[in-house]
């Protein structure tokens, strides 16, 4: 009883880094019918009074081992099961999540606010993601010289007259060229390049060039199972909604606090929710949430509080989302599976990728999702948790990005699918998350992802979080 004792407190007081899970392993009960009392109220009286800063700590939920089952208390007088499905990253289940009422009034929120065709984040703009709003001066001008039908994209014969004055180019017919413009040029596998891809040019002359002559020389061959097409990385269409708009009493919000163990600070301030609609054939091929830490890149949701002579000169920037909870808002008839690659593998090596003694393309998940080590099909109700970074046990802030988070979304094949998704955004500078809780709750302008008012929370177990704001205010 001790031990349980102690594992309780220290999730709710002072949580758990990853390094401790072999010691958690222990001092687990043999039991799984152990109920986990960690209800908001239970959450916010144990950070009462607690500074500012202190509230930035965070911890993991331990998974102990796959298949693992807890009860927690996530609102008052309800249990949720909270099922461990992966190690690395930690990826938890948590069936009904989600009551039928509250999933279509998402979908009718989504609906009303306006569904749009949903976009990737390129690299260009966001380090990590995939869609730019920035066009080089290369790129202008090779739109301007080579594409034809004025689309602001190319297509194969486009590309191939925009190459024509590389070593070897010309000297390929038309299926060699088209068989490397899939391999070596087409990163998206959409059958066109857009202007990040076109962008990519400037840096292929080499490897073009390298290519032909393995061609040539036999060593690259044609092997259809290595064409078969991804198409588009993602086709849904999605919906932003506000904190204030989907949870206005708060009871989401509450259940967030209760499963994370953070703090309400982190996450009233973290993004507004995004809701995603897939019909027939719609995918989001394997991605990451979440981007590499990067000092000279700063992330997306506290871009804002650098100076603005430095802000003017920000020209990539990157996600820090340290959590990811997805809720599926209704099942889907069939397809449209969340699917893991390389969750609980070995190694992380995408080159030549081995499954069962196969060569497959883990973000290919129009071709390769059953080959995913792990398959969640969707359920109504259900949510499913994951860490996208490990924690930084000498700074205690946000840590290395997990690749193994590697997941995405498999091609709906009959009926819909709709999800939603909550990230927990954190900066892994302390001193920035700080300004941005500061701005964001009391800094006098409208937060993107909605602003707490005092009232909230004071009623949230935080009366002195008001005095401490006004004392340290003037720091900003």
């Amino acid at each position: 009883m001790r031990s349980q004792n102690l594992l309780l407190l220290l999730y709710l007081g002072f949580g758990f880094f990853s390094s401790m899970v072999t010691s958690l392993k222990k001092s687990v009960p043999s039991t799984r019918e152990k109920v986990v009392k960690n209800t908001a109220e239970d959450l916010t009286l144990a950070n009462h009074g607690q500074k500012m800063a202190d509230r930035l700590q965070i911890a993991k939920l331990p998974p102990v081992e796959v298949g693992y089952v807890r009860q927690m208390e996530l609102k008052p007088g309800k249990l949720y099961e909270v099922k461990t499905v992966a190690m690395n990253p930690e990826i938890f289940l948590i069936p009904e999540f989600l009551s039928s009422d509250e999933c279509d009034r998402l979908k009718a929120l989504a609906t009303e606010n306006g569904l749009i065709k949903s976009k990737t984040v390129y690299k260009s703009n966001i380090k990590g993601g995939g869609g730019t709003d920035n066009t080089s001066l290369y790129t202008k001008e090779t739109l301007r010289l080579f594409d034809q039908d004025n689309n602001n994209f190319l297509n194969v014969s486009e590309t191939y007259r925009a190459l024509s004055k590389i070593e070897g180019v010309v000297s390929l017919s038309q299926s060699s060229f088209n068989y490397m413009f899939d391999e070596i040029l087409d990163f998206n596998s959409d059958r066109e390049l857009d202007q990040v891809e076109i962008q990519k040019l400037t840096k292929m002359t080499t490897k073009v060039e390298k290519w032909i002559k393995r061609y040539k020389s036999g060593d690259v061959k044609p092997n259809e199972a290595k064409r078969r097409r991804m198409g588009p990385p993602r086709l849904s269409r999605q919906a932003w909604l506000e904190r204030k708009v989907y949870d206005k009493d708060r009871e989401l919000t509450n259940r967030l606090i209760a499963l994370t163990g953070l703090h309400s600070d982190i996450i009233t301030t973290s993004e507004n929710m995004q809701v995603v609609y897939y019909t027939p054939g719609g995918h989001y091929h394997a991605h990451h949430d979440s981007s590499d830490l990067d000092l000279n890149l700063p992330c997306e949701h506290t871009r804002q509080l650098y100076p603005k002579e430095s802000h003017n000169n920000i020209k990539e920037i990157r996600l820090c989302r340290f959590i990811t909870v997805l809720y599926y808002l209704d099942d889907t008839e069939e397809g449209g599976e969340t699917a893991f690659p390389v969750a609980d593998n070995d190694t992380y090596t995408m080159v030549d990728y081995q499954k069962d003694g196969r060569a497959v393309n883990p973000y290919d998940l129009s071709n390769y999702c059953k080959d995913a080590n792990l398959i969640i099909k969707p359920r109504k109700g259900l949510a499913v948790m994951w860490y996208n970074h490990h924690i930084n046990n000498t700074t205690g802030m946000l840590g290395e990005h997990n690749l193994f988070s590697l997941h995405g979304g498999c091609d709906v094949l009959k009926g819909e699918k709709w999800i939603a998704n909550n990230w927990i955004a954190l900066d892994e500078n302390h001193d920035m998350q700080i300004k941005f809780h500061r701005k964001q709750l009391y800094g006098g302008n409208k937060a993107r992802t909605g602003k707490s008012s005092s009232k909230e929370q004071v009623e949230s177990g935080n009366e002195n979080y008001v005095d401490t704001v006004k004392e340290t205010k003037s720091e900003l």
